[in-house]
């Protein structure tokens, strides 16, 4: 159960802390308060969306937490979740904590281990029901209706919904198939041209797994060669390459050198230079000799070349025609339009067959459905009962309610749910034909069958705490004392936390919790109390006339004791 709530700049709370207890805790205040705003914190925790708006004026940040005791839960789904997301248990303790930003993102802990939302929200599933505001409007939404009745059959009712789940899901792919095969035979036609083409050249091209890298580096290595004999080519010609009179680099070297020699036989000051261009000559048809041997020993071949970029070409045309990234991709496509050309071309065969399982499948569904719509009607029949009998508990004493099956049309026959709409029907007073909620239940009315639909499946759930937003809203005097009852013994099996604007609800509360508003010159703040016994009196005379006075305190010690 939920022992602590900490709102940090939240909406106008600038700082609070509830600790509600077991059984019924009443939270109430002057409207405006902000009373419903510890449940807008709370459903935060739950997984609710996160706004900037949550943010308080003039704050970066908003933060929520809720601490859970959860030593009486036996639950070994929750265990599970919890297990795989890494999140240990302490003390018998669930801490949940939520952080708003004014960039609009949220983090959210569990036991300080940051999750995302989805797995927030399957741990807060069993913790927490919440029923806001608007959920008394979901039961005019007759789309729900098979979800409740479902809740209500329980496990009983799940192999039944299982075997039909299943039998629809493959009784659809049957018929999704079977359109497939019928498609236009045109398109059909170019489908296998396609695909014939398509196998034709990956086939004819037959690269191996690993042949890309090979190619790669191959090509790296040749355009190396390329480059490096371009470079020599260009030396060897700068050496040997001949001027207008028919002369190299060498042969005027050699002419120097023969006219330097002349003079150093003459003259012994010359016998350097003479010695050294005799040396410049050497290195230079030394190196023309290398440049000639290295030429003619390289590996480069210009047709080996083209081949490796040929190739390379071909392998990349292949991925982007067929959008692939790998050579392993585009094998696998080659294998998969295989499949799928054997396929279309026993399509006619296959489309009598199918229709075959098409007929056996909807014959089997419609079986599962059937079945399912027996155990939902001994399950509608109860539903029915109890409803109403917890109906006369709420000053409805004359009220029936009952549930309608309604067979859906052929061309929408097997819906999500099976082949019946569910509807909940009502009526307020005997000898009137029962109608739709929502075509007869009044705002006042549809509180109470809420209430005691949520009584009536608190027994099922083992959610041990439940959340009420003015749930006596629209009802006031015997029906606001019926209610208070009914959740007077709800709280009995659960923690209940309810909202209330009525005394009766108030004074039947183990707990209570006074929201106010204070509003100074530049700033709005609400606080959270708890209220002794005292106050509480107070609150609940409060609520009964408006007012404080002897007479109205009187009748709200008298109200406190009714439910003492």
């Amino acid at each position: 159960m939920l022992i602590r709530l900490e709102i940090n700049n939240f909406a106008v709370i600038s700082g609070a802390v509830l600790e509600p207890g077991g059984g019924l805790n009443a939270i109430s205040g002057e409207t405006g308060a902000g009373k419903s705003l510890l449940i807008d914190a709370i459903d935060l925790i739950l997984g609710g969306k996160a706004s900037k708006n949550l943010i308080r004026t003039g704050e970066d940040t908003a933060y929520v937490e809720a601490v859970f005791d959860i030593s009486g839960l036996d639950n070994s789904q929750l265990l599970e979740i919890l297990n795989d997301s890494g999140i240990d248990i302490e003390d018998d303790q669930l801490i949940i904590s939520r952080r708003i930003s004014r960039d609009g993102k949220s983090i959210a802990r569990v036991n300080g281990r940051t999750v995302v939302l989805a797995v927030l929200k399957a741990i807060s599933a069993f913790l927490v029901n919440i029923h806001g505001q608007h959920d008394t409007q979901k039961i005019f939404d007759e789309s729900s209706h098979v979800d409740l009745l479902d809740r209500f059959g329980g496990a009983d009712l799940l192999p039944f919904i299982s075997s039909y789940e299943k039998l629809l899901s493959k009784y659809k792919e049957i018929v999704l198939d079977i359109r497939r095969l019928s498609a236009m035979p045109g398109s059909m036609d170019a489908r296998k041209e396609y695909l014939i083409n398509a196998v034709k050249e990956i086939s004819d091209a037959s690269f191996a797994q690993d042949e890309e890298d090979k190619l790669t580096s191959e090509n790296r290595r040749f355009k190396m060669l390329e480059k490096n004999a371009s470079i020599l080519s260009e030396a060897d010609e700068l050496i040997n390459s001949e001027d207008g009179s028919g002369y190299n680099v060498i042969d005027r070297i050699k002419t120097c050198a023969s006219s330097i020699e002349k003079l150093a036989n003459n003259d012994d000051e010359y016998k350097d230079i003479a010695d050294k261009l005799r040396s410049l000559l050497a290195d230079a048809e030394n190196v023309s000799a290398e440049l000639s041997d290295i030429a003619q020993s390289s590996s480069f071949s210009q047709e080996q070349a083209d081949a490796v970029t040929k190739r390379l070409g071909l392998l990349y045309d292949l991925k982007a025609k067929y959008s692939c990234t790998t050579v392993d991709e585009l094998n696998s496509f080659r294998f998969k339009a295989e499949d799928e050309l054997n396929d279309l071309k026993e399509s006619g065969e296959m489309l009598a067959v199918l229709r075959k399982e098409r007929a056996k499948a909807e014959a089997e569904l419609l079986d599962a459905a059937e079945r399912l719509t027996f155990e939902r009607r001994k399950r509608a029949e109860r539903l029915s009962f109890e409803i109403t009998e917890q109906l006369k508990d709420l000053e409805m004493p004359r009220a029936k309610f009952s549930v309608d099956f309604i067979r859906r049309n052929k061309d929408r026959f097997f819906s999500a749910h099976g082949i019946d709409d569910i509807v909940f029907m009502f009526t307020a007073n005997p000898g009137e034909d029962s109608k739709s909620l929502a075509a007869t239940a009044s705002g006042g009315e549809a509180s109470r069958i809420m209430l005691a639909i949520k009584c009536i499946l608190s027994n099922a759930d083992t959610v041990p705490t439940l959340i009420f937003d003015e749930i006596d809203t629209g009802v006031s005097g015997k029906a606001s004392a019926a209610i208070a009852n009914k959740l007077h013994m709800l709280a009995r099996d659960h923690q209940v936390l309810c909202v209330t604007h009525t005394s009766q609800i108030a004074a039947a509360s183990d707990n209570n919790f006074l929201i106010s508003k204070n509003s100074a010159e530049d700033s709005t703040s609400a606080t959270v109390t708890r209220l002794d016994e005292e106050k509480k009196i107070l609150e609940v005379s409060r609520l009964l006339s408006g007012t404080e006075s002897d007479e109205s305190v009187d009748l709200a010690k008298k109200l406190v004791e009714e439910f003492s």
